[in-house]
């Protein structure tokens, strides 16, 4: 369930820098909030014209509500660390921001998501990893 669309200068990065990164949004979503990777989506695209001056790449994720404010803060300082160093480029001219939605609004192999830390989620885990 988790999107996170990312949006970067034109020439900024390379295809396997955008692939080692997308890796890096699986690895840091999954180590912060123990979701299963399949279920986190990245999208990345070369679009000066949805930067703002001074920014070099903005990162937009989409997740599920009720993730704490530590878990927030990690997933964005991890994500801003992985695009600095995979892409070249300064912390400062990176943006990261998280959106929160509640887990009834999204849906991953049919089944409405569980609310974070509710006790069908586990159950939902075990079945995706399955």
């Amino acid at each position: 369930m988790p999107l996170y669309r990312t949006v970067v200068r034109p020439g900024l990065t390379d295809v396997d820098v955008r692939q080692a990164f997308a890796g890096d949004v699986v690895d840091v979503h999954c180590g912060v909030t123990g979701a299963p990777p399949s279920l986190v989506h990245v999208l990345y695209v070369e679009d000066d014209a949805r930067l703002p001056d001074g920014t070099d790449a903005v990162v937009l994720g989409t997740i599920r509500s009720g993730r704490s404010g530590d878990q927030k803060e990690r997933i964005t300082a991890g994500l801003t660390d992985a695009l600095a160093e995979r892409a070249g480029i300064p912390v400062e001219a990176i943006t990261v921001r998280l959106a929160d939605i509640p887990a009834s609004y999204a849906m991953e192999d049919g089944v409405i998501l569980p609310e974070p830390g509710s006790p069908e989620e586990e159950a939902f885990k075990a079945g995706v990893n399955a």
